[in-house]
């Protein structure tokens, strides 16, 4: 098995490539900003006896996507993941929001995964069981406070998703996970109050792990989940029903 993620050098990106080649997967890992972590998640592949790559390029920037495709198809002549998790969550008001800053967050969240899946769609073909992955948010359908490009961006993704996963069936699985509270550099910033208020909103009890996360993808990914596509998985502890 052969799978990309992007945004793989932290948080529910590094989970999930661990899950995935600790499934039996070689490893493309895209990152941006964070080499050293993505050098050192490449050191942890290889101790699962897999390959990985490194791949790094801004989903920000539409221009640099064919060439991070090239780099893919330069290493693989098949993919079957591919697992859509690189992305930013800027927090302020709407009305301190620029329009840019929604446009910003829409290339990341939307367009370039559209780009991206389009770029590697004859790889993703060649695979005897192609599947596409978007982790999007339990604010793509609650919204946020201060982050409403975010959880605009997210929205949009679903829709991305759910269109996929009627154009690209039979051959190709689009899934979608939609975390809630995961214990990233997401909340890092939290206060203790914060913290516990958070937790006491959760039916769980607690805030969920990156790993958790990975275990659903890497549902997702596996052959048992041939028959799921145009599915969301949530994953917040009950923060959301339904």
């Amino acid at each position: 098995m052969r799978a990309l993620v992007t945004g793989a050098s932290q948080g529910i990106g590094r989970a999930t490539a661990l899950r995935l080649a600790r499934d039996g997967a070689d490893v493309g890992i895209h990152f941006l900003q964070h080499g050293d972590e993505a050098r050192a998640l490449q050191t942890e592949i290889a101790k699962e006896d897999r390959q990985a790559f490194l791949l790094r390029g801004d989903l920000r920037d539409l221009a640099a996507i064919p060439r991070m495709a090239k780099e893919v198809r330069d290493h693989w002549d098949s993919l079957d993941v591919l697992v859509h998790n690189g992305g930013a969550y800027p927090r302020q008001t709407f009305e301190k929001t620029t329009d840019e800053e929604f446009l910003e967050l829409l290339r990341v969240h939307a367009v370039a995964p559209a780009s991206l899946t389009r770029e590697l769609l004859p790889l993703l073909r060649r695979s005897n069981a192609g599947r596409v992955i978007f982790v999007s948010s339990l604010l793509a359908f609650d919204g946020s406070r201060r982050g409403s490009p975010y959880a605009t961006a997210k929205a949009a993704q679903l829709g991305l998703a759910r269109s996929l996963a009627r154009e690209l069936a039979p051959s190709i699985t689009v899934n979608i996970v939609a975390p809630g509270g995961i214990d990233t550099a997401v909340l890092a910033g939290d206060t203790p109050a914060q913290r516990a208020d958070r937790v006491r909103q959760i039916p769980a009890g607690r805030i969920g792990s990156p790993e958790e996360v990975a275990a659903v993808i890497g549902f997702l990914a596996s052959p048992e989940a041939s028959y799921v596509t145009g599915a969301t998985l949530p994953v917040n502890g009950g923060l959301r029903m339904g």
